[in-house]
Order: C-alpha cells, then structure tokens, then sequence
C-alpha cells in the first residue's frame, strides 16, 4: 500500500507538471502551483458548463414532471465529454511515461505500477466528470421539491455517485488507449496504425454518444401520459438495458440504496479487473514501444527546391496528419460538422419540417451559428503547435526565418482545416435548410471570421504558456494549459457571443448582428495577428 500511494503521488505530479502554466527553468514548487491553476480552471468549467445545462434542463423536464431523468442525462454527457478528453490522453499517460521501466525494474508489482498511473488518470475524470455531477444534483433539489428529512440522503448518495462515476470513462479510456498502444507497438508502420485505431474508437464513441437519442424519444413519447410512474417507464426500460449503471445511478439516488450499492459495485469491479487484466501484460507492451525499425530504404534521389514559407507550410502539414493524437483532437469538430450538414442535405424533407416547428428558418439560423462556429472553437491547432515543436524549437529560431512566416504557416493549417468545413458545411445547410441567400452569406462571413480568429488568438495562447519540455505529444495536445485555455477560450467567445444575441442582438436581426460579430472577430484577428509580429516574435526568441 505504502508503495501504490507513493507512485500514486508521482504520477499526480507528474500530471501536475503536465497541466502547468509553466515551462522550462523555474522551481518544480512554481510548476505544480501552474499546474494547479489549470486544474482549478477545468474544476471551474466542469461547474459552469454543467449549471447552465442541468438547470436549463431540469426547468424543461420538471414542467412535464420527470425531473428525475436530468440525474442520468447529465451523467450520460459527463462520461462522454470526460471520455473524448482522456480516450488518447491514456495511451500516453499510461504507456507513455519515460520512467516506467525504470520503475518496472524495481521490486514493485507492475500492478502496483498500473494502478497508480490509472488512478492518476481517475483524478483527472474525477475533476471534471465527478465534479459535473454537483450542480446536477442541486438542479434537481431546486426543481424536485424534497422534504428536509430526504435532501440529506440525496446528498450523502449524489456524493457516492459522483466519486465513483469517473471510473466508468476511465476504464473506457484505459482500454482504448491499451488497444492504441499495442496494436501500434506490433505493426511496423505505427503512425498509421495508430491513426487507423484512434479513429475506429472515436467512431465507437461517436456513435455510442448518438444513442442518446433513444432517451430523448423515449421522454418525448412518454410525455403524452397522464400518470408520472407511467412517463418514466419507457425511459426507465431504456437505461436497464444497455445503460444499466445510469439505470442503477437513477434509482440509487432516487432513494434506493441497494441500486445504489449496484451502481458502485459495478464501476469498480470492471476497473479493477482491467487494471489487473493488463498489468500481466503491461512490461510487454511497453518494451514493444521502446522498439523501433531500422529503415533500409533510403535512396539517393533529387529533391525539388521551393520557398521558405511553402517548406515551412508542408512541414507544418506533415506534423498535422502524421501526428495521430493531434489529428483527432483538433480535427474532430470538422469532422461532426460535415457529417451533421450532409445528414441534412439528404433529410431535406424532415429537416424543413422541423424548421418549421421551431419557429421557422429565423429561428434556426442563429442556432446553426452557434454550432458551426462551436465546432470551429475545438478546431485549434495553433494553439499548440509551438509547444509541439519542443526541444528543437531551436532550429527554426537559428534559421533565417522571419517570424512573421513562421507563425503564418502555423495559421494557415489552422484556417484550411477550420474554414474549409466549415464553408462546405453552411453551403449544404443552405440547401439543406433552405436558408435564405441573406442569412447564409451572413452565416458564412461569420464562419470564416471565426476561422480567422482562432489561430491568431491560439498563437497568443501558445506564445503565453508553451510546453517545451513534456515527455510526448499527447500531454501537449490533451493537457497542456495552452490547449486547455484555447479550445475551452474558443467556446467562451461563442457563449458570450449567443448571451449577446440574447440580450439584444434580435434587435439587429441575424444578418447584421453576423456582420457586426463577424468584424468583430476580424478586427481581433488583425490587431491579434499585428502582436504576434512585434511582440510575439520578440517572446519567441525568448523560449
């Protein structure tokens, strides 16, 4: 024990470190208090983000009287939320560290070793899903109407829940970071491999996240009853079914504790026999990645000459998508948003209809502008890429390379990747929605300043907080404070953007409330992008 709780605390820092502001030179005491910053920033978001969502929904479900269902929807969303954050993040975490042989080598069970790394990795879903799950809790008190003698029970049992419900995405993420990292350590192309995998298990994901659906149906068609024991039966078959942990969870914190207990019991007990499952294999795969292959294929060819800014774009490329951690996390928006556009485009029929239960086109449109430019907000690859370079930063800062070309090659994969779908995805929810020619060049002038914004704005975040010395890309792309603050600053824009429109950008109408938001966006993109070649460039030699 007196071992598990030293490596437990290791790892701890380690992730500490691996979430810090701080880079580079400085007291390990200086990064730790960095690292707990961030850490506190993502508690703060976990918060936010789960009250505006669980009481605007527990308003909507109390008023047709099945307030209870807001416990296992919002615990639906803080396990797949939790598990797109930590899905990659394992492989590194777990198999990754640079340090696990060696501590393989000493008289320590590799169990032992596996426990605390994952344990490390349960810490952080425990920041963000277990804290998700406290102003769900107070959302139903305030809607529920308990007695004082039953909100006492309901707390002591939402608290039980919330510690044991991030070992559920954290075993899910453990598997599928296990599955990457021993595939890619038996096959000789292993970027590609890991890409392949990566993908087919963000698809899994996807799809298991698009089963949602069936509870939404299930409240929709079960509102009509009369009876409250009879609307929640639908939904109640549902979640004993292949959702059987959030089927205990509901009944658990409802009142019953044997379900409760259930719940517990069967988020542990997967854990621990997958821990001790894949730690008889753990000293295996990780000397299977600690191998590589000699090529034997080099061959004397003539390379074809070009400029400075186009080797230095077709660099930035190859490091994009060759880099599977940093093609998945940044390019997955994208991919959504294409799908969800061409999904409408051949549901024209039902889309239209829709629309028009909602309020018609006026209505949606300011909705489309939230979800586009959303999905471009997790669409930032600049935020990171300086951080990527790591110790050889050093060669682009000796080369003769103005700064202005590098930032802007960084820029320009960041705007291809976030406006090219983007552009594509409002073409065909114009036909698909059938937006006006008003609204949708609106829509787009937006989009595209969006676009414009982020990579400026990511650069400044990476320019103020890089991460130099981590031990992998994964801790750069998944935790790094730079990716934190820029994916989740993206979002926050949009956010205040929609409470502007709310207030009182109806006022305007859509299309000149697009235009204003639109330059808007691109006036901070210039003056963003005027800083990065003065000042930022002076920073940059400075790393």
């Amino acid at each position: 024990m007196r071992k598990l709780w030293v490596l437990l605390k290791l790892n701890f820092r380690a992730m500490l470190r691996a979430f810090s502001f701080r880079s580079g030179a400085g007291s390990s005491k200086k990064k730790a208090a960095g690292g707990l910053g961030a850490l506190l920033l993502m508690a703060f978001l976990a918060l936010y983000l789960s009250g505006v969502y669980s009481f605007l929904l527990a308003s909507m479900l109390a008023e047709v009287g099945i307030v209870e269902m807001v416990l296992p929807l919002m615990a639906l969303m803080a396990c797949v939320m939790s598990l797109m954050f930590t899905l990659f993040a394992a492989s590194g975490l777990v198999f990754g560290g640079k340090d696990s042989d060696i501590v393989l080598a000493l008289p320590v069970p590799a169990f032992t070793v596996m426990l605390s790394k994952i344990l490390a990795l349960y810490l952080e879903n425990l920041v963000f899903c277990g804290l998700w799950m406290l102003p769900t809790g107070a959302a139903y008190l305030v809607y529920a109407g308990l007695g004082a003698g039953q909100v006492a029970g309901f707390c002591v049992r939402l608290l039980a829940a919330a510690l044991f419900l991030p070992l559920l995405p954290s075993v899910l993420a453990l598997l599928g970071g296990w599955v990457i990292a021993y595939f890619s350590g038996r096959m000789k192309h292993k970027s590609l491999v890991g890409t392949v995998l990566s993908i087919v298990l963000t698809g899994v994901v996807l799809v298991g996240s698009l089963q949602i659906n069936a509870l939404a149906a299930a409240l929709l068609q079960n509102i009509v009853y009369e009876t409250h024991a009879v609307r929640l039966e639908g939904v109640r078959r549902t979640l004993h079914t292949w959702l059987l942990p959030l089927g205990l969870l509901l009944d658990g914190l409802v009142g019953s504790w044997g379900a409760l207990l259930g719940f517990l019991l069967i988020s542990l007990a997967p854990f621990l026999a997958l821990v001790w499952g894949m730690s008889t294999q753990y000293k295996r795969i990780l000397s299977s990645l600690a191998s590589h292959v000699t090529r034997s294929d080099y061959r004397l060819r003539e390379v074809k000459a070009g400029g400075r800014f186009a080797a230095l774009f077709k660099k930035e490329c190859g490091r994009y998508f060759g880099t599977t951690i940093y093609l998945l996390n940044t390019g997955i928006g994208a991919v959504m948003l294409l799908g969800f556009s061409v999904y409408v485009l051949f549901v024209r029929g039902q889309a239209a209809l829709l629309v028009a239960q909602m309020g018609g086109v006026q209505a949606v449109a300011p909705m489309l502008a939230a979800v586009v430019c959303l999905m471009q907000a997790t669409v930032n690859t600049a935020c990171v890429s300086i951080s990527l370079e790591g110790r050889t930063l050093w060669i682009l800062k000796e080369a003769p390379v103005p700064p202005r070309e590098l930032f802007g090659a960084k820029a320009l994969v960041n705007v291809l990747v976030s406006d090219v779908p983007a552009t594509l995805s409002v073409l065909l929810l114009w036909f698909g929605l059938g937006l006006s020619a008003p609204d949708a060049l609106a829509l787009l002038a937006l989009c595209v300043c969006m676009g414009l914004f982020i990579p400026v704005a990511g650069l400044a975040v990476n320019l103020w907080l890089p991460r130099l010395d981590c031990e992998n890309d994964t801790i750069v792309v998944k935790q790094s404070a730079s990716s934190m603050i820029g994916i989740f600053g993206g979002m926050l824009v949009v956010g205040l953007g929609a409470l502007l429109w709310a207030v009182g950008g109806k006022l305007l109408g859509f299309v000149w409330f697009s235009l204003a938001a639109a330059a808007v966006l691109l006036a901070g993109a210039a003056l963003g992008w005027h800083w990065l070649c003065g000042s930022g460039a002076r920073i940059l030699q400075k790393l």
